[in-house]
This record gives C-alpha cells, sequence and structure tokens, in this order.
C-alpha cells in the first residue's frame, strides 16, 4: 500500500475538511443540497452532528490495514463555495476507498437519501481520484446507487440555480 502518497491524500482531505468548517459563509452542508429532494426519516441534523461525533473514526487504520471502514469527513471546493460533509462510511480497500455508505435507521429509501450519498461519493471521489460504489444501507435493506455521479451533478446544479434565483430576487427587493 501506498503509505506515504496516501497519507498525504488523508491530510489533504483533513486540511480541505477544516477549511470549509471555517468559511461558514461560503459553505453549504450535503444535507442542505439534498432537502430540496425530501426529508430524511432520521432524528434530524443536530443528532447526527452528534453522532457522528461520537463515532469518528480512527483513520490511522488506513494506513495500517489491508482493509478499514470509518466515518469520514470530505470536503471540495466548488465555484458556488464550499460543500462538506461527513460521510457514515467509507469502505478503505488497500488504501483505495471502494465504497461510500449512507447509514439510515429505516428502509425504503426516497429520492433525498440517494441524493444524500450520491454527493458524499462524489466528494470522496474528488478527494481521492478514484470512483467508489455508493449505497445506502438500512435496517434490513442495502440499495447500491448505480447512476450515483448523475444524481450528484443533477443536484449541484439545481442548488446552484436556486441560490442563484434566490440572489437575484434579493438584489431586486
Amino acid at each position: 500500500m501506498p503509505g506515504s502518497f496516501l497519507g498525504a491524500q488523508l491530510r489533504s482531505c483533513l486540511e480541505r475538511f477544516e477549511h470549509a468548517m471555517s468559511s461558514r459563509k461560503e459553505a453549504f452542508t450535503v444535507t442542505e443540497v439534498a432537502k430540496p429532494f425530501g426529508r430524511g426519516r432520521g432524528r434530524g441534523l443536530q443528532a447526527g452532528v452528534i453522532l457522528h461525533r461520537k463515532f469518528w473514526g480512527d483513520l490511522s487504520l488506513i494506513l495500517q490495514e489491508d482493509k478499514a471502514s470509518t466515518p469520514f469527513p470530505v470536503a471540495w471546493r466548488f465555484r458556488f463555495g464550499w460543500l462538506l460533509g461527513v460521510v457514515d462510511q467509507v469502505l478503505f480497500v488497500d488504501g483505495l476507498p471502494v465504497e461510500v455508505a449512507e447509514l439510515k435507521s429505516y428502509d425504503g429509501f426516497k429520492s433525498y437519501e440517494k441524493v444524500q450519498a450520491s454527493l458524499y461519493g462524489l466528494l470522496v471521489m474528488l478527494n481521492f481520484q478514484y470512483r467508489p460504489r455508493v449505497s445506502i444501507i438500512g435496517m434490513n435493506e442495502k440499495l447500491e446507487i448505480n447512476n450515483w455521479e448523475d444524481l450528484a451533478v443533477n443536484a449541484l446544479e439545481s442548488f446552484v440555480r436556486s441560490n442563484v434565483l434566490l440572489k437575484n430576487v434579493s438584489r431586486k427587493t
């Protein structure tokens, strides 16, 4: 496993995430971008933030083990600003992020969950230059999202269009 290159990639990912967190005016969460596509049925954003803090993985395992699965913070700077979030689980095999999994406490996934998982897949791909599988895992169901790139790009385009419209309306009033 390419330890020093992977270590540099991990550091870059964490630095991007920290920079995005400190740029709150220009930063948008995956949840915000996915929101127009519906609502999740979990316990809400605040509960999710608390849960992620409790289960933040030991990222050194990615460097030490052939296979490691951990929550992982991701961010990327687009023209409209930062997009950031914490993936519920990223499965790394030999240092490559082979699967992004969004975990849910329920089954029967709708557009919101698919868009959310797809956006995480895009962020992981941009950070690691590697295309992962993207899935949603519920209590009794696992759904692999095969068209996740299209879903992510469409969600970002919709988000940017709606923000441009909002800015134009607020300037006129």
